[in-house]
């Protein structure tokens, strides 16, 4: 932290989900990021995985989205990847970070499966949108 007790960060770049490719590029970023940062093989791999399904959920489930990539440079310094969306919301996200969401799209673990890949990991939903 600083002298006044404060994080600082460095954006590093931010990056635009709005078609299926774009949620790749967003992976690709994360493993040139964190390799560029010092992160061993397995850490690239775990920030790569994350980054990607997390992406992947806020295009097909939402439309589209922004991945922020941010160093915290003040000790512990640290990578931030911060995925926001427009979407909807997630009605079960309570029960999804629960792990006792059953999907009906897929496998119904991306969130929980990046969520067990990372330091530390934070998801908010949106109050519901509609009636």
């Amino acid at each position: 932290m600083s002298a006044n007790g404060t994080r600082q960060s460095l954006p590093i770049v931010t990056t635009f989900v709005k078609v299926a490719k774009d949620w790749i590029g967003a992976r690709q970023r994360a493993h040139v990021i964190s390799e560029a940062l010092g992160f061993g093989a397995q850490d690239q791999t775990r920030i790569t995985t994350a980054v990607s399904e997390i992406a992947r959920n806020a295009f097909e489930y939402a439309g589209g989205g922004k991945v922020e990539f941010i160093a915290e440079t003040t000790a512990p310094q640290a990578l931030v990847v911060r995925i926001s969306d427009s979407g909807p919301g997630i009605a079960d996200l309570e029960e999804i970070l629960a792990g006792l969401f059953h999907s009906s799209r897929g496998l119904g673990i991306g969130i929980t499966g990046s969520r067990s890949l990372m330091d530390e990991f934070a998801m908010v939903a949106a109050q519901l949108k509609g009636s």
